[in-house]
């Protein structure tokens, strides 16, 4: 009979956890900053969450969709627009993906090669699956075979699954949060058998020491790509933006992005045109840790149903500590410092909004004249709105 192996205990699976905050304080733009810091120890705790659902609970024989990213679950700026769910796979299985689709502007299906675990630069995506090239039935339902090889006994629908895969991750984009429905996704590996085992304690130690791993790497990344962009002197001022090393090449989207900075007496007043064909554009904002900026109960975010363009076509918005009473405010959430990013997806165009910093007094000076006033109560009525629609997406 073989030695029982010995495995870790709860106190060790702390000790791996504990240096990970040293690291990661370190990293921060002023580490004695007090609320820095403990911003940054809740996005470890979300983030040793998100790690829990995808690499412990789940499992790439017996997979399901959970939630990768979300107001709870917030690191690397996820899109509120955006709906995140994640399942580990293996390349060499076979996998059936089987739902309805929904009312959503798109879904798209990321297969992965890897994501925060094992390296701390993650590979590009190996390709995107947009869910709109399916067969839909007239109920809304469709099905999907992915395997390296289509067997020659399936006639529906079918991906290639690359053998290097290690995960699927589902987006799908609202832009009507209160009305648009969700797709919904299941997921089964066809080639085991259909009654799961008990995991064994081995491969279960295995799966959590890879959590500190994925701490550590799923906020690294982004405190650096931020510390990057202010080093470029990025501030106050767009650039592409590009994370095809990230999403892969095949993902449609144009991203720009910039370091903001703001006083409380400041506004920044953002302008551009919009593509004569465009899928979906929005605009974010995000803190110094790269979290979005609390869409649920601000209006953080504006996308191209949500924003109001001016009689010219453009649209201005205008960020401000303090509501400067006009229809596209964005809400930096009391940050002076943070993150805006511009994405325009599926677009004939990707246009380069302008930005100017002003004084918030002189904010009407910078608009249209006929750009509406919003009142404290219309505001008041719009947020209530929003925090509706963002709770009625599909996030847990």
């Amino acid at each position: 009979m073989s030695p029982t192996p010995t495995l870790p205990e709860w106190k060790d699976y702390l000790a791996r956890w504990a240096p990970v905050a040293d690291r990661l304080v370190a990293r921060l733009r002023d580490p004695a900053d007090v609320d820095d810091r403990q911003e940054l120890y809740a996005m470890m705790l979300s983030a040793l969450a998100g790690g829990h659902f995808g690499l412990v609970a789940n499992d790439p024989d017996y997979p399901e969709f959970v939630p990768m990213l979300s107001q709870a679950l917030n690191f690397a700026a996820p899109v509120p627009d955006f709906v995140y769910t994640y399942a580990p796979i293996r390349g060499g299985g076979t996998y059936r993906l089987a739902g309805h689709r929904g009312t959503t502007l798109f879904c798209f299906v990321t297969v992965s090669e890897t994501y925060f675990t094992r390296t701390d630069k993650p590979k590009p995506g190996l390709v995107n699956y947009d869910l709109d090239t399916l067969t839909i039935g007239d109920d809304g339902r469709f099905e999907v075979l992915l395997s390296a090889e289509k067997p020659a006994d399936w006639k529906g629908d079918w991906w290639v699954l690359d053998p290097k895969a290690t995960n699927l991750g589902v987006r799908h984009a609202a832009y009507d949060w209160l009305n648009e429905v969700d797709p919904r996704m299941t997921i089964e590996r066809l080639d085991v058998p259909a009654q799961r085992p008990r995991p064994k304690a081995a491969e279960i130690a295995e799966r959590m020491e890879e959590i500190a791993q994925w701490m550590e790497y799923s906020i690294q990344h982004w405190l650096i790509h931020i510390e990057e962009t202010r080093e470029k002197k990025i501030v106050n001022r767009f650039e592409v933006t590009d994370y095809s090393g990230f999403t892969g090449s095949s993902w449609p989207q144009v991203y720009l992005e910039t370091v903001f900075e703001i006083e409380e007496d400041e506004a920044l007043v953002i302008e551009t045109e919009i593509p004569e064909k465009v899928r979906y554009w929005s605009f974010l904002l995000a803190d110094e840790l790269f979290a979005t900026i609390d869409w649920n109960h601000r209006q953080s975010s504006l996308n191209g149903h949500q924003a109001r363009l001016d009689t010219d076509g453009r649209f201005r918005a205008v960020l401000s500590h303090r509501d400067p009473g006009v229809p596209n405010w964005l809400d930096p959430g009391g940050w002076k410092r943070g993150v805006i990013q511009n994405r325009w997806n599926q677009a004939s165009s990707a246009p380069c909004p302008s930005m100017k910093k002003i004084k918030l007094a002189d904010v009407r000076q910078h608009l249209p004249k006929d750009t509406p006033v919003v009142t404290p109560a219309e505001r008041d009525r719009a947020l209530r709105l929003r925090r509706m629609g963002a709770q009625m997406r599909r996030k847990w």
